[in-house]
């Protein structure tokens, strides 16, 4: 049985080295792609609140054009600025 300063090629530390290498890389990969997930999901649930919240306004808006509470020219000043998107 040969020694060689405890560093076998095949069943030795080497292998080991190199699965754990593996796994490390793995597990990083995992971390980063749960991360990315995590932020398009929160995203993703911003963008659709602020649209629900958009096309509520207008309903109302239109519900109060239709009423006769508000003018031609005020409905379509304000249809305008809730559609507008360049806003903040």
């Amino acid at each position: 049985m040969m020694w060689d300063n405890g560093m076998e090629i095949f069943g030795g530390v080497v292998p080991m080295m190199m699965v754990g290498g593996i796994f490390m890389i793995v597990f990083w990969g995992l971390v980063i792609w749960l991360i990315i997930l995590a932020i398009q999901r929160l995203s993703a649930g911003n963008n659709n609140k602020s649209s629900q919240t958009d096309d509520k306004a207008v309903e109302v808006l239109r519900q109060r054009y239709s009423r006769g509470e508000i003018d031609t020219e005020e409905y379509r000043q304000r249809l305008h600025e809730l559609t507008d998107s360049d806003k903040i």
